[in-house]
């Protein structure tokens, strides 16, 4: 979308390599991804959440059990600090 990885590394202040390499592995880093939906849509690209997380596309079969992302997720599991006050006896 960016026309290249170039013209990408230039608009996120990164090294061209450094972006080669996001490409090479088919994932933006995490800590980049918000830089680079900004930059994208700065520039007026047509770029959503799911091109930065998934730039190569979702993955395939092996991950068809995933909910869609606007799926709401739930956990069941309590964290440490809610099983400690669940532990607790309430007075």
């Amino acid at each position: 979308m960016f026309n290249g990885i170039r013209p990408m590394a230039r608009e996120l202040n990164e090294h061209p390599s450094t972006v080669a390499a996001w490409k090479r592995v088919g994932r933006i880093p995490a800590e980049k991804q918000p830089h680079v939906l900004a930059a994208g849509l700065k520039l007026g690209l047509p770029i959503t959440a799911e091109h930065v997380v998934f730039p190569l596309g979702r993955p395939h079969a092996a991950y068809a059990d995933l909910p869609p992302l606007n799926a709401r997720v739930f956990c069941d599991r309590q964290n440490a600090s809610q099983r400690a006050e669940a532990a607790e006896p309430k007075i």
